[in-house]
């Protein structure tokens, strides 16, 4: 089985929002803590509270320092404190590629470089007890693979020691590239920088998720409590099987209406061979009654512009449509079987311990069935039956 966790930012992402849904998935708080004192972090102690944001139950944690507060204003002098304390070579890797991605993020925005931009805000010992926490509970909670959807992100303004900015802040802005965004609720940081880097850090952006097995769902709550909505993360923890996977992929579209067929045939073998994962034809009525055809093709994430490309060079459209989307699809195998005139290659796969796919392959059945003049419908229906 594999740990699946499915993220829902419907009301913003925080550093404290995501603790406080780990510890709420069955962090033990103590455990959490222990861990982050082995930071230099002088008098840390995490504050566990049970609070309720528009009438739903979260979690709230908060570190709380007894004394200064320490700062880390350079990449250099988080990678200083992360190697100056005693965490597993796993966690500290993770940490640390978190914090160059933020560097970069913040030197970006601010015409810098990741080695001397400063973190103001983000330099407080509070973010790296946020970052290092988290990752922590994603190790101890076993998550494997994690999905998040649209991250509200908030409205209005905000202040930051650079002074009056926009929402979303110009480093939230650059970790969530890629991501799609959406702004409801009152106005406000709904997501923090550090919240948009665990979200993106830890989660895939997939619009379809595969089936698991809900074991149990975490809230954390941030530090305002917006009217109309209430302030929490959502984290949904459970379990996947082995037999199914998801993944990201992009419908391209056009619609044809003066292409003669066997162009539009060569076209879809094109496709397919240049990677998609599907190409078809849809008969259309298009206007003033013409008949047309819709062809769609599926094709991976980032092959969209050189598959949309070759569509328009072979068919001459003007353009087509791109939609984001996922897919769940079985796992399959592939195996031999013998029959009379050689050898055939069976796809298969399996649900629940079902056997629901058998197919031999219909090249393999079209050589042998050439081969021996026998007819194809006979050759596919003995592979069909035959078994290792």
């Amino acid at each position: 089985m594999t740990r699946i966790a499915c993220v829902n930012a419907f009301s913003g992402a925080s550093g404290d929002m995501f603790l406080g849904a780990i510890v709420d998935l069955g962090i033990d708080p103590a455990d959490l803590e222990k861990t982050l004192r082995r930071l230099p972090l002088p008098g840390l102690r995490l504050e566990v509270r049970e609070v309720t944001r528009q009438g739903l139950r979260a979690l709230k944690v908060s570190a709380v320092f007894e004394g200064k507060e320490p700062k880390f204003r350079t990449l250099g002098q988080v990678k200083e404190a992360l190697r100056g304390s005693n965490l597993d070579s796993a966690l500290l890797r993770g940490a640390e590629h978190a914090f160059e991605r933020l560097a970069a993020a913040e030197a970006a925005a601010h015409g810098s470089t990741p080695g001397t931009v400063h973190f103001h805000e983000l330099g407080s010992a509070d973010t790296l007890v946020d970052v290092v926490g988290t990752i922590y509970g994603w190790r101890a909670l076993g998550i494997v693979r994690a999905f998040a959807g649209p991250v509200n992100v908030g409205g209005g303004t905000v202040n930051t020691e650079h002074g009056l900015f926009p929402v979303p802040a110009p480093a939230t802005a650059r970790l969530l590239e890629g991501r799609s965004i959406f702004s409801e609720g009152a106005d406000g940081e709904k997501t923090t920088p550090t919240g948009a880097l665990l979200l993106t850090e830890l989660t895939e952006a997939l619009s379809t998720t595969p089936p698991f097995t809900v074991e149990r769902t975490g809230y954390g709550a941030g530090d305002r409590d917006f009217p109309g909505r209430p302030n929490c993360l959502q984290i949904v923890l459970g379990a996947a099987g082995e037999e199914t996977q998801a993944e990201q992929v992009v419908e391209i579209e056009t619609n044809l209406d003066d292409l003669s067929p066997q162009i539009i045939g060569y076209t879809l073998e094109r496709l397919l061979a240049e990677g998609a994962r599907e190409a078809f034809i849809t008969p259309v009525l298009m206007k003033k009654g013409r008949p047309g055809h819709l062809l769609t093709a599926i094709v991976p994430e980032g092959r969209e512009a050189a598959l949309g490309a070759l569509l328009m060079r072979e068919t001459g459209t003007l353009g087509y449509r791109v939609r984001r989307t996922g897919r769940v699809i079985l796992k399959r195998e592939q195996i031999e079987v013998g029959v009379a005139g050689g050898t055939v290659r069976i796809k298969t796969a399996a649900l629940g311990g079902e056997q629901i796919r058998y197919a031999p392959e219909y090249e393999d059945c079209r050589r042998i069935a050439e081969k021996t003049g026998r007819p194809l419908r006979e050759v596919i229906e003995t592979a069909s039956r035959t078994r290792e």
